[in-house]
């Protein structure tokens, strides 16, 4: 018998699902007020976008299931004998796999473990899962599939591959000197853990998710049909594992439909020519329109709303990519480490925040005018 829920269980769960999805609500709601002073068009949406998300969400789902990234950080780890030589480790593995399987996920894979270690050798960690943010940020900077913006602005900027590593890998090279001088400022003593092998099982399964992510990164460089990826990785799952589409988060997609129909609302009023013309005109403006926004609204919406009014895509990419440092909501992958944190940490939790602005502000300090000067002055 289904249970009747009374006003006060909806509204509860009404306050929860917008503490959980407020992007998702905020968006949503966008989309349904400007529909009401603009028409929306179909061609609004971006499905190119869309498409190559959803398939990237599966096939990193079922190379995560498979705990591959599990098994090399643990390898890794195990030959460590400090703390500093750990978080090095713990580091690098988050930086490099936020480059090819997007931010969130080297977070998801890789925070957990961060606090297996602070469990077995008694560490405080808050400090490492915020260098660990940070090196989640900036290494997914690098490539387009390395976040959602990146992935967005890629496709709708057609970028060339030659062109875009051009603007982000120096940044993504300022960004790993300074990961590697906090980590040289950290003080070491001996430390070895005990972790537990992880096995991966090798079969032709796995080798099937390989292929299917080689065609997915073919499909962001506009060298293979994003409709034909579609339809051979959605076949591949249900053969292989369908569990992952049970998986996918909903949410994102959702969120990026909202936004390309409020956006492209905004388009139609003729006043916000004068905005565009007076901040996103010259790369300056755009480059730190695109950080202040991130602050408020993370670096996801701040990308696609300004694009909409903005042709300086290389200063628009590095905006919201830096911009990603600062406030906790300016990357959502930051929301990620910090509910890992706080689950296990409750009582920690004021000092983590505290301690994340900070590592957050002399981030912005360090590579705003860097990035700023070398590449857009």
């Amino acid at each position: 018998m289904v249970k009747n829920l009374d006003t006060k269980e909806i509204w509860e769960f009404s306050k929860s699902f917008v503490r959980r999805e407020g992007i998702l609500v905020a968006a949503c709601l966008l989309a349904a007020v400007s529909s009401l002073a603009a028409i929306p068009k179909a061609e609004y949406i971006d499905w190119h976008v869309l498409v190559l998300l959803y398939c990237l969400m599966l096939v990193v789902g079922g190379l995560k299931k498979r705990r591959i990234l599990d098994h090399c950080a643990v390898r890794l780890l195990q030959k460590c004998v400090s703390l500093r030589q750990i978080t090095a480790a713990l580091l690098l593995v988050t930086f490099v796999s936020s480059m090819l399987v997007t931010n969130d996920v080297a977070l998801i894979t890789f925070v957990p473990l961060t606090l297996i270690i602070g469990r077995e050798a008694g560490l405080d960690v808050g400090k490492i899962i915020i260098w660990q943010t940070l090196a989640a940020n900036l290494g997914s900077m690098l490539t387009p599939m390395g976040n959602p913006q990146n992935l967005f602005l890629y496709a709708r900027y057609n970028f060339e591959i030659i062109t875009f590593l051009k603007v982000t890998l120096l940044p993504t090279c300022l960004a790993g000197g300074m990961l590697a001088v906090l980590l040289l400022r950290q003080q070491d003593r001996a430390l070895k853990v005990d972790l537990a092998a992880v096995k991966v099982e090798r079969g032709w399964d796995l080798g099937v998710l390989a292929l299917l992510f080689l065609l997915c990164v073919a499909a962001v460089f506009h060298l293979f049909d994003h409709w034909l990826l579609l339809a051979i990785t959605v076949t591949a799952v249900l053969v292989l594992d369908r569990g992952l589409f049970r998986q996918i988060d909903y949410s994102l997609l959702i969120t990026f439909g909202g936004f390309f129909i409020f956006i492209g609302n905004l388009t139609q009023f003729d006043f916000l020519n004068i905005i565009r013309d007076s901040f996103l005109g010259s790369a300056a403006g755009t480059y730190f329109s695109g950080i202040a926004a991130s602050q408020f609204i993370s670096n996801v919406p701040a990308a696609m709303l300004l694009a909409a009014f903005t042709q300086q895509k290389e200063a628009l990419l590095l905006g919201v990519n830096i911009g990603g440092l600062g406030t906790l909501i300016a990357s959502m992958a930051s929301v990620i480490s910090y509910k890992l944190f706080a689950e296990a940490y409750p009582a920690q939790v004021r000092h983590y925040l505290l301690l994340f602005l900070y590592y957050n502000a002399i981030g912005l300090f360090l590579l705003v005018p860097s990035v700023y000067f070398l590449l857009l002055y």
